[in-house]
C-alpha cells in the first residue's frame, strides 16, 4: 500500500502515446448552425476530414468496404461533427426511433473523445442514421470473459448534446453538436485530444474504425488518433440548480365506506451542480427527489443465490461516476438508498484522478454517514495505480457501528499485447460490539493477440469481507478462471470470415480450502464462434459443470411426513451437470432479424438442492 501511495504522488512523466494516425488540425470557426442532419451549410466545406476507414471486426487491418467520412470543426463553445456514411444498399439501412442508449440493433456511428489524451478513458457519443443518441464512458481494463475487445462500456452517464440524421439515396448523414460544457478536459490554452470513430453496419456485421485499430493490442484507446488546433475553449462556470417540491396525502376508506385522507405532507429539496472548471466539478443535494428517474430493467431472479446488480441512474450520483470505477465494484452508490443530503467533488489534475463523495443516508435503523474516496494515477503510456477508501458509520442502539474498506490496485501494460493487474485490500466491520474483517486480493494476466489471447485471473474474498458502500455479492471464496482464445481469419470474400474457439475452465473454492481441498463449484467449457459472409453468426457452446450444496444453507428446511417433520438433508451436490447449445443469428436487416437457438442443459436448482433440466 505504501508503494501505491508513493506512485500516486510521484511518478515519471508519461511516454507520448504512439500515433496511429497523423494529428488532424481542427479549424476554429465563429459560426453556429441548425442541427438538422443535412450538412448543407457552407461551414462544412472548411471542416477537417477524417476518412480512409479500416475494418476492425470481424477481420482487422483491411480497408473498409463502405466509405465513411467524418467532418469536424469547432466554435468557441462547442465542437461539431458531420457524418457521411455511404452505403451501396441504402434500402437495407437499419434505423429506428430507439430509446436512448438502446442502439445495439441499429446501424450506428460512435465518436470516442479522449479529451485528456491519456488513453485510459474516453467519452463516447453514438448516433443511428436518424440521430437517436447513446452516450457514456469507455475505460480500458475491466476484462470480462467473452468480451473479445476488452475494456468496459458504461452507458449510465447522459450528456447534453444535439444530433439529427437522415437517410439519403447513398447512405445516411448525421449532424452533431457537443457543447464544451458537457465535457471534461484539461485547463489551460492549447488542447490535443485523442479521437477515434467506429461505424457499425448491421446487415454485414462489419465494424470499421478511422484509425487502423488492430486486434493485437491490449488497448483500444491507445490506437486512437489525435486532433489539435483546439484553444481558448469557452466553457464558463456550468451552474445547474434543480429545486423541487412534492406533496402527498395518503388515505383509505373506513368501515362506513367514507374515504378519509390525512393532512397534506409537503417535501422539498434541491440538486446543485457547479462545473467550476473544465476538470473540476462540485455537486450537492438535499433530500433529492428520484420519482422521475427511469425505472430499472427487469432481471430474471429464478434460481439466483446472490444479489443482482442494478446500474446507477440517479443524476446526483451519475456526475463523474467514471472516476469512482474500481476493480471488484468496491464503490456502488446504490447502497445509498434514501439520501437526506450529500456532496461530491470530482476532478482530474494532470495525471491524478480525484473523486470524493459524502452522503447522509436514512434507513429503518436510522441515519448512516457515507464517505467514499477514489484516487487513481496514470503511470507511463497506458498503466495506472489507484487507492479506494470507503467508510459507512451508523449509531445502532447507542453504539457506533462502521464498515471500512481500504484497497489498492494497479494495472501495468507492456509489450503492446500484455497487461498485469492486481488488487489488494481489507475490510473492517464493527457490528454488535464485535470487530471483524477479512482481506480481498486479485491477480490477473492478459494477452490480447490477434490470433491467440488469454486471460488468467484469481480472486480471493475472505469470509468476513463486507462492503456497505460497494457490491460484492459473495464472500469466503477463491475464484480462478483461465480464458483461452484462438482465432483464424478468412480472406476477403471468404465464406468464413472469422472462426474463434474459446476454452474457459473455472473453479471456486472455499476461502480456506484452496490448494488442499476440492473446489465447491466449477466448470469447463468450449465455445465455437463463426462469422460468415453477409453478417451471419453461428455459435456453439458445450460445458460440464459441478456444484456442492452447503448443508448450512438448508438448516431451516424440514421434510413434511405428515406425522413428523425431520430435518432436510441435502444431497452432496451435482457433479454431472452439462450445457449444450447451438444458435444461428441472421444479419439485422432493415425490417427483420432472427435467431434460432437449441439448448439442452442439466444443472442445480439451489432452492431445492436438486437437479434441474432445461
Amino acid at each position: 500500500m505504501f508503494l501505491l501511495t508513493t506512485l500516486l504522488l510521484q511518478s515519471p512523466p508519461a511516454d507520448p502515446p504512439p500515433a496511429s494516425a497523423s494529428p488532424v488540425s481542427i479549424p476554429r470557426i465563429e459560426a453556429a448552425i441548425v442541427i438538422d442532419g443535412r450538412l448543407d451549410e457552407a461551414v462544412w466545406a472548411q471542416a477537417a476530414k477524417l476518412e480512409g476507414f479500416h475494418q476492425y471486426q470481424p477481420v482487422d487491418s483491411r480497408p473498409a468496404e463502405e466509405q465513411t467520412e467524418v467532418m469536424v470543426w469547432y466554435a468557441p463553445n462547442a465542437i461539431y461533427f458531420g457524418i457521411v456514411a455511404r452505403d451501396r444498399n441504402p434500402g437495407a439501412i437499419r434505423a429506428t426511433v430507439a430509446d436512448r442508449d438502446n442502439l445495439d440493433a441499429d446501424d450506428r456511428v460512435t465518436l470516442y473523445l479522449d479529451t485528456f489524451n491519456d488513453r485510459r478513458r474516453a467519452f463516447f457519443f453514438t448516433v443511428n442514421p436518424l440521430g437517436a443518441q447513446e452516450d457514456g464512458v469507455r475505460s480500458e481494463g475491466g476484462f470480462t470473459a467473452g468480451n473479445l475487445t476488452g475494456g468496459t462500456i458504461d452507458k449510465s452517464p447522459d450528456y447534453l448534446w444535439e444530433s439529427k440524421g437522415r437517410i439519403t439515396d447513398g447512405g445516411y448523414t448525421v449532424e452533431i453538436r457537443i457543447p464544451f460544457k458537457s465535457l471534461r478536459y484539461p485547463g489551460g490554452g492549447a488542447q490535443q485530444w485523442g479521437i477515434n470513430v467506429l461505424r457499425m453496419t448491421q446487415r454485414t456485421g462489419y465494424q470499421d474504425t478511422w484509425t487502423d485499430t488492430r486486434r493485437a493490442n491490449a488497448s483500444f484507446l491507445l490506437q486512437a488518433g489525435t486532433m489539435d488546433g483546439l484553444h481558448d475553449l469557452q466553457r464558463g462556470v456550468v451552474t445547474e440548480i434543480q429545486p423541487f417540491l412534492t406533496a402527498s396525502a395518503n388515505g383509505l376508506r373506513d368501515s362506513t365506506g367514507r374515504f378519509d385522507r390525512e393532512n397534506i405532507k409537503p417535501a422539498s429539496g434541491v440538486n446543485l451542480h457547479l462545473g467550476l472548471t473544465s476538470n473540476l466539478a462540485v455537486d450537492g443535494t438535499v433530500k433529492p427527489d428520484f420519482s422521475q428517474i427511469e425505472s430499472d430493467v427487469s432481471l430474471v431472479t429464478v434460481n439466483e443465490r446472490f444479489a443482482l446488480f442494478f446500474p446507477e441512474k440517479r443524476p446526483f450520483f451519475l456526475e463523474g461516476i467514471e472516476l469512482f470505477a474500481t476493480p471488484n465494484q468496491l464503490v456502488y452508490t446504490r447502497q445509498i438508498a434514501q439520501p437526506l443530503g450529500g456532496g461530491k467533488v470530482t476532478a482530474k489534475s494532470g495525471r491524478l484522478n480525484i473523486a470524493h463523495l459524502t452522503a447522509l443516508d436514512e434507513d429503518s435503523i436510522g441515519k448512516a454517514l457515507f464517505n467514499v474516496t477514489r484516487l487513481r494515477r496514470d503511470v507511463g503510456t497506458n498503466s495506472t495505480v489507484g487507492i479506494t477508501y470507503t467508510d459507512r458509520e451508523q449509531d445502532v442502539a447507542g453504539a457506533r457501528e462502521f464498515n471500512r474498506v481500504l484497497a489498492g490496485d494497479a494495472r501495468y501494460v507492456f509489450g503492446k499485447l500484455y497487461y498485469l493487474a492486481g488488487q489488494i485490500g481489507k475490510a473492517w466491520t464493527r457490528a454488535n460490539q464485535e470487530l471483524t474483517g477479512s482481506a480481498l486480493w486479485e491477480g490477473e494476466f492478459d494477452r490480447t493477440g490477434r490470433s491467440w489471447g488469454f486471460n488468467y485471473k484469481v480472486t480471493g474474498i475472505g469470509p468476513d469481507f463486507r462492503t456497505r458502500a460497494g457490491f460484492v455479492p459473495r464472500t469466503d471464496i477463491v475464484t480462478a478462471h483461465a480464458f483461452n482464445r484462438f482465432t483464424v481469419y478468412g480472406g476477403r470474400g471468404a465464406t468464413i470470415e472469422n472462426f474463434t474457439i474459446i476454452g474457459t475452465p473455472q473453479r471456486i473454492w472455499k476461502y480456506g480450502d484452496v490448494l488442499h481441498r476440492k473446489a465447491i463449484e466449477g466448470n469447463e467449457g468450449v465455445d465455437l464462434r463463426l462469422t460468415l459472409r453477409g453478417g451471419w453468426q453461428v455459435n456453439g457452446h458445450a460445458e460440464h459443470n459441478f456444484v456442492s450444496f452447503d448443508p448450512a444453507q438448508y438448516q431451516v428446511y424440514t421434510v413434511d411426513l405428515g406425522t413428523s417433520q425431520p430435518a432436510f438433508v441435502p444431497a452432496s451436490g451435482l457433479d454431472n451437470g452439462f450445457a449444450v447449445n447451438l444458435s444461428v443469428n441472421s444479419p439485422t436487416f432493415r425490417n427483420l432479424d432472427a435467431q434460432l437457438k437449441v439448448v439442452r442443459a442439466r444443472g442445480p436448482i439451489f432452492a431445492e438442492a436438486a437437479e434441474g433440466y432445461q
